[in-house]
């Protein structure tokens, strides 16, 4: 699945955006990701507890960098990271129509059956909650965060059309859905004349292909919005999790997610650090980190990867990395060591259609 297009973000040494999906809303190749914002002594706590202060110091280094697109979510700190982003605009005196703001509604919000899913109770009352958290009157991007096996996709979708209509909600999308559920739901948009589904935000790394198997061909079929969560993998793919000096005291040791076949990436990671061996930019050696993020954005499919990071030096690296170039054979090279196994029916379709070649 790889191209020879180049990363567009910092090409021409300009920032470079792509239209999310078939519509008209342009975002940045790279979307800062607020995960880290607001933890405590919880899930979230294991992945960031970065309070006003730090996120407005990264909130900063991001915009200027000329990223447009902010992702977060109603469960991250439980609301404090969806909090400290919308104060953190008005700290940073950020007009609102110069960024694309995605935030994302499913998990549990409160003890009750009905504070959760994706039922219109539960989206039509979280809305609410997120336009006020986020300091906001619309949100540009609202996502399904998971897929709710209780709640008829239709009544899902319908909500969320409401809310465009309402004009709380500018466009739609899912997060980690089945290709099959995704395709459904398109389907049930059309038929129903409700709002379109522009994007999907999904696991993808050099660690992680198996969007490729179903997920990314059906996106490319349907015009619909690839954004990438965890990029490096957990941290895995920034290469310091491999070795024989790594400490099991990590994050990973504490929190080991997403799940990392060890043996195949122990290989790739082994690649990436030979790519990256002797390239530069600005005079800086070049990350094992930076080439796992270039190499998303040599992917076609993907529209914008989102980054994290809990330090001001980690994000400026991660932004750094839309400059790195990668070669054909570098590109081969990895596609290689990290290519997934054939499985039924992909080597039969692919057989079936050499007619056509």
């Amino acid at each position: 699945m790889t191209t020879d297009r180049l990363p567009r973000f910092f090409q021409d040494n300009g920032p470079r955006f792509q239209t999310l999906g078939n519509s008209g809303l342009f975002v940045s190749e790279l979307c800062l990701g607020a995960m880290t914002f607001g933890g405590s002594d919880d899930m979230w706590g294991l992945i960031g507890q970065l309070q006003q202060e730090q996120a407005d110091e990264l909130m900063k280094i991001a915009l200027e960098a000329g990223i447009n697109f902010i992702d977060t979510a109603n469960v991250y700190g439980s609301g404090a990271s969806e909090r400290i982003v919308g104060q953190s605009l008005r700290n940073l005196g950020v007009r609102r129509e110069d960024v694309v703001l995605a935030t994302k509604v499913l998990g549990p919000m409160g003890e009750g059956p009905n504070a959760r899913g994706g039922s219109r109770v539960h989206i039509m009352n979280e809305c609410k909650a997120s336009l006020a958290r986020l300091q906001t009157d619309y949100i540009d991007l609202y996502q399904i965060h998971g897929f709710d096996p209780a709640t008829p996709i239709e009544e899902t979708l319908e909500a969320l059309s409401n809310l465009v209509q309402q004009g709380h909600v500018r466009y739609v999308g899912l997060s980690n859905w089945a290709a099959w559920q995704v395709m459904k739901a398109i389907g049930i948009t059309q038929a129903r004349h409700l709002c379109p589904i522009v994007s999907l935000q999904a696991y993808y790394t050099l660690v992680g292909r198996d969007l490729e198997r179903d997920i990314i061909p059906m996106l490319e079929s349907e015009k619909v919005g690839l954004m990438v969560w965890s990029p490096l993998a957990g941290g895995y793919l920034s290469g310091k999790y491999e070795g024989p000096d790594v400490s099991e005291e990590n994050r990973r040791a504490k929190f080991d997610f997403p799940p990392v076949n060890r043996e195949r990436g122990s290989e790739v990671i082994k690649v990436m650090r030979q790519i990256a061996d002797g390239k530069q930019i600005d005079g800086e050696p070049v990350s094992v980190a930076q080439i796992a993020l270039a190499w998303l954005l040599h992917q076609k499919a993907v529209t914008s990867i989102i980054i994290g990071a809990k330090r001001p030096d980690q994000l400026k690296d991660n932004i750094r990395a839309a400059q790195v170039r990668l070669s054909d054979d570098e590109l081969a090279a990895l596609d290689e060591v990290s290519r997934l196994p054939e499985e039924y029916p992909g080597w039969m379709l692919k057989r079936m259609a050499a007619y056509r070649e």
